[in-house]
């Protein structure tokens, strides 16, 4: 069994920025917390493990990748490519108390979203769980653990997340097979199978 999931990977100039922003929160967010006495605990998401995530799948037979394979293939030929805006910031459920601090995506969003339920009904067909919620693209930059009201306080009352920059283009061109190992460092992902989306035509 293995740990899979669906997504689009950033590349490298890309990744540096992101880097570079989540850093420049990171030391806002951190400053803010130790002024205020408060122990909060957040995870950050490595930099080289920041990823655009389409559909979770869980555990998976290792022996379903070749059909899962012919399945995106599926999906990726009804989806030319196209790139999206990585920028601002925010968090889910609210900033009030958050448990995911996140980058924004905008621009041919709606391509994105096309393109997750396309992956979505492909994968339902071999037997996998339709999503229930709408899908909500963004980069995940930290997950906090513990005390997020604490937090919640900080970032109502600094505008940490306000002052994220636009950081550039998500070119969309592939979906990848990304196999997830846990370790107690933190997850690594390695990409089993890349799949391209079509080549534009001429207008779209």
């Amino acid at each position: 069994m293995i740990r899979a999931f669906v997504a689009v990977e950033i590349d490298l100039e890309l990744r540096q920025r992101i880097a570079r922003a989540q850093e420049q929160i990171k030391d806002r967010i951190c400053r803010e917390l130790r002024s205020l006495g408060q122990d909060v605990r957040i995870q950050w998401v490595r930099p080289d493990s920041i990823h655009l995530t389409l559909k979770f799948l869980g555990d998976i037979d290792e022996r379903l990748v070749g059909d899962i394979q012919q399945a995106l293939t599926l999906a990726a030929d009804a989806q030319p490519r196209f790139s999206v805006e990585v920028g601002g910031a925010g968090a889910f459920p609210d900033s009030r108390a958050p448990r995911v601090l996140w980058l924004g995506l905008s621009g041919h969003v709606e391509a994105l979203v096309r393109l997750a339920a396309e992956v979505d009904r492909a994968l339902t067909a071999l037997g996998f769980p339709a999503e229930a919620k709408p899908y909500s693209p963004h980069l995940t930059l930290a997950r906090i653990k513990e005390r997020s009201r604490e937090l919640g306080k900080v970032l109502s009352g600094s505008g940490v997340l306000a002052h994220a920059a636009q950081l550039g283009s998500l070119e969309v061109r592939a979906v990848a097979l990304m196999k997830s190992d846990l370790h107690p460092s933190g997850a690594v992902y390695t990409r089993l199978v890349e799949i391209p989306l079509k080549e534009p035509q001429r207008g779209e």
